[in-house]
């Protein structure tokens, strides 16, 4: 892989990535969610692979090292929220802005945050984990 950003570190442990969800300043409901996909395995390839300990790692990495899209996102599901909730016209407004009020969030954080193309680059690092995991 070219680019300026290291290849993907090796998944954290379940109890570190079990003890991060613990901090994180959500609902039990999600952290339990989590938990759960945290749990989730896969037979790839003949070997029983902990795909959710790759994709929970993946999620904490990717937050860390692109906090502005993570703001656009949060921002957005805010504003989304914001337009739903008025009377009448969040009704109607609401399911057409909604998508586009994230997707709009998720986009100007992402371009703050690639101006060097990073997140593309992390994606296909992933990719090319899980490809390699299937292939051997």
């Amino acid at each position: 892989m070219t680019g300026s950003h290291p290849p993907l570190s090796a998944p954290a442990s379940r109890r570190e990535l079990t003890a991060r969800i613990e901090r994180l300043a959500v609902s039990a409901d999600a952290k339990a969610l989590l938990a759960q996909l945290l749990a989730t395995t896969a037979q790839i390839g003949g070997r029983i692979v902990e795909v959710g300990r790759q994709i929970v790692h993946f999620a904490f990495e990717t937050l860390k090292r692109f906090p502005n899209a993570a703001f656009g996102v949060i921002v957005g599901v805010a504003m989304s929220m914001l337009v739903g909730s008025v009377p009448v016209l969040g009704l109607i407004l609401g399911p057409l802005l909604g998508p586009l009020l994230v997707a709009f969030g998720l986009g100007m954080g992402a371009i703050a945050d690639m101006r060097d193309g990073a997140i593309g680059a992390r994606v296909r690092l992933l990719e090319a984990e899980f490809r390699a995991m299937s292939h051997g």
